[in-house]
């Protein structure tokens, strides 16, 4: 079975496509982001993988939270090809994609954070191979919620020096990093598709509305 897997958090669109829980393709990888037609990008790796769109029979999505329009138009794009394929769309958060790539190099509880307006953000709170929680709005008092009972943390995101300033206490990793790799939609790709929604659901995006 073949699976597209589209992040729409980060900074460009990545695509990824699997088989098996192996990875065959990554438009970051393979440097073909730059691109930021998603159907290019397709495109692109069906004629690498040797595959036809028929061929697809899962297709996962970020559905954020992340910038606004990237997520809306990645998701838009997912549940439009499902809809055409006749197939389901599986959605998945930024934040359980950022938990299990750094819980997969760290083994540790995992902060992940997303800017927001007003000086706000989103803060999901990854442990044990989960993801427990997202919740939006002031970061000291969510990180401050999350991490009762925890010393020592990784965080991932935009508020990493941040919240190292604020939580002196805490024994802090920082992964380095701004959002989880999208190649984790394809080789994890089993964690996912038990929630495929079909026509007449759709994925629909995270946002602080519907938090």
């Amino acid at each position: 079975m073949l699976t597209l897997g589209i992040s729409t958090s980060s900074g460009q669109f990545a695509l990824v496509f699997g088989e098996n829980n192996k990875l065959l393709f990554n438009s970051d990888e393979l440097q073909f982001s730059a691109n930021k037609d998603i159907t290019e990008l397709m495109l692109k790796g069906l004629e690498v993988t040797a595959k036809s769109v028929r061929d697809i029979s899962n297709i996962i999505v970020d559905i954020g939270p992340g910038g606004t329009s990237r997520v809306r138009t990645g998701i838009a794009f997912a549940n439009s090809l499902a809809y055409s394929l006749g197939i389901s769309v599986c959605p998945v958060s930024s934040m359980e994609l950022a938990g299990l790539d750094a819980w997969a190099e760290f083994s540790l509880p995992v902060i992940a954070t997303v800017k927001s307006i007003g000086g706000n953000a989103y803060i999901g709170f990854f442990n044990n191979g989960k993801l427990v929680g997202i919740e939006y709005g002031n970061l000291k008092n969510i990180v401050t919620k999350f991490t009762e009972g925890t010393d020592e943390i990784v965080v991932v995101g935009y508020h990493r020096d941040q919240i190292r300033e604020m939580f002196p206490e805490l024994k802090i990793t920082d992964s380095g990093k701004l959002f989880g790799n999208a190649r984790i939609l394809a080789e994890k790709s089993d964690l996912f598709l038990d929630r495929a929604v079909s026509f007449p659901q759709y994925a629909t995006p995270i946002t602080e509305k519907t938090l």
